[in-house]
């Protein structure tokens, strides 16, 4: 009960933090607003401030607890291949089934629904979709195994004695050795066979009297829809056994749901590349809705000789997550230069890297044309600067990487300390919850691209980030900035062995689950000035 008080409690702190802070930031604001109007003359002006920036490569990221997950392969033109994979438990929906007298299995399907969208239904009830949240050549194909596990995903640490849930991360094929833990083959029973995505809806026929028009029984939106049940792969009465008792009744391990998860622990689909592809495509799964594993067995009707049909179902809403494995490199990522920064900033989402950002650190050059360090001068200015705007500049390197659609949109910027947002985040009024693409445009606009659709430049606003630092003294802590597909979310992920003393120890749950990356300009000597990355503040200064 306390680590749910606990967790209920902490969202609202969070949010009467920003409230406050925001409400002293606007009251300082209005102070010396009114003392610059009190001023006989006032000028506006800008100043560009020193900081560092450098890479910080990411080994392993929390995959559990995530709002989506994904699967297939993802081609970036800079970064190369991923291959994500997906492991989950499942959860009987019924836990006190009846399965009639000499039960038996006549099929078990797997379904995975994709994130579509009807665009058209006919009159006999036929449905048109297009494929929502896609990445890469949606016809190439990818290898697509699925196993029975035998690794128990457990709800709890132990190392934190059993209070915080089990973090599970990207790398577990290496860190579990989790292809040990691959039991028995459940698809796809041809070993040169490969999975392509489709848009179509999957419909299921009744089985009907010979003679009788055809009926359809159900209609699934386009998904991943797969036999687990082949004789040729699956030994006989594998599921019998894990459904039915010895007497036909219902196994107790399905009566109870935590029992049943650790008698059968769940499924690995695993990913690999096509041996005459290199492309593939990478798909979010949507299990919110309908995904389920469903028997469909047939038992001893009323009269003799009789046998009548049922269904029973697992859930997805058990542990979960994603693993991601390099399958190509094409830039290798390292951490970086955090003394004097670094020439490029590879942001990319998935197990890929981030850049930290230290503001104010180098020396400025003052009114009098004397050097200062810029935290001291920037202090200074408490009480004598109105900040209007503070802005970060972030322009795309084309000298070294591929443009086009394969750029990230949008990124965003994190105060590592707090492992949240900055505060610009949460006083963007174009805040936009059913539209991710569009929200939260002023704290970060969308890429700026050219006529060919190739980016130039992203901006993030950091103007109450930098006010609250001015004005309320606040800690200028490093920040981070990662690429981002869904900019309204902003839980976090941990990072694999890491602990409160890294620097990077937590990153956005919205770049675990973003695939897309780009290569940017630092802001060392050696970047050329028209495309060096700056932070620039914008100011009203009475004069005297």
């Amino acid at each position: 009960m306390k680590r749910f008080i606990l967790k209920s409690i902490k969202p609202l702190v969070v949010l009467m933090i920003i409230a406050f802070t925001a409400i002293a930031c606007d009251k300082d604001f209005v102070n010396v607003e009114s003392d610059i109007r009190g001023a006989q003359n006032f000028s506006t002006s800008s100043r560009v401030f020193p900081f560092i920036a450098y890479n910080k490569k990411l080994d392993g990221v929390q995959t559990s607890g995530l709002s989506s997950n994904v699967l297939g392969i993802y081609n970036d033109p800079n970064y190369g291949s991923t291959a994500a994979s997906f492991i989950s438990q499942i959860t009987p929906d019924d836990l006190a089934p009846d399965f009639g007298d000499n039960p038996a299995i006549l099929s078990v399907k797997l379904y995975l629904p994709y994130f579509s969208t009807v665009t058209e239904t006919d009159e006999d009830g036929n449905s048109t979709y297009t494929l929502d949240s896609i990445y890469g050549d949606s016809s190439s194909p990818f290898k697509l195994s699925i196993y029975k596990s035998s690794y128990f995903l457990r709800n709890l640490d132990p190392e934190t004695n059993f209070e915080d849930e089990q973090a599970y991360y990207s790398n577990a094929y290496t860190n579990l050795n989790l292809e040990a833990f691959e039991e028995q083959l459940l698809y796809p029973a041809d070993p040169n066979q490969t999975f392509t995505p489709s848009a179509l809806e999957h419909v299921i026929q009744a089985e009907v009297e010979p003679g009788e028009d055809p009926e359809v029984e159900e209609r699934l939106a386009p998904g991943i829809y797969v036999d687990l049940n082949d004789p040729s792969i699956v030994p006989a009465n594998f599921w019998e056994d894990i459904i039915f008792a010895a007497d036909g009744s219902a196994n107790p391990a399905i009566t109870n749901a935590a029992d049943f998860k650790n008698f059968f622990r769940g499924l690995i689909l695993k990913v690999e590349q096509n041996d005459t592809s290199v492309d593939g495509s990478l798909l979010f799964l949507d299990l919110t809705t309908n995904a389920k594993v469903e028997i469909k067995y047939e038992y001893d009707g009323d009269d003799a000789g009789d046998r009548e049909t049922g269904t029973y179902t697992f859930n997805f809403n058990g542990n979960k997550f994603n693993t991601f494995t390099n399958l190509s490199n094409f830039t290798p990522l390292t951490d970086g230069n955090s003394t004097s920064g670094d020439d490029q900033l590879f942001i990319k989402g998935f197990e890929g890297s981030m850049t930290v950002l230290d503001l104010f650190n180098g020396n400025i050059i003052d009114e009098n044309n004397a050097t200062q360090d810029s935290w001291e001068y920037f202090k200074s200015k408490n009480g004598q600067w109105l900040i209007n705007e503070a802005n970060l500049n972030l322009y795309v390197d084309h000298s070294t990487s591929t443009g086009g659609a394969s750029e990230p949109d949008r990124i965003m910027i994190y105060d590592l300390k707090n492992n949240l947002p900055i505060i610009d985040y949460f006083v963007d009024v174009t805040s936009n919850s059913t539209d991710p693409y569009n929200s939260k445009i002023i704290y970060s606009p969308k890429l700026e691209r050219d006529d060919s659709g190739n980016g130039v430049k992203y901006k993030i606003r950091l103007t109450e980030h930098i006010n609250n630092i001015l004005l309320n003294d606040s800690t200028n802590t490093k920040l981070g900035i990662y690429v981002t597909n869904n900019i309204n979310l902003f839980g976090t992920s941990k990072v694999f062995n890491t602990n409160e003393s890294n620097i990077v120890n937590i990153i956005p749950q919205s770049s675990v689950i973003a695939p897309e990356g780009t290569i940017l300009y630092g802001n060392t000597p050696a970047v050329p000035e028209n495309v060096r990355a700056s932070f620039e503040i914008f100011y009203t200064e009475p004069e005297n």
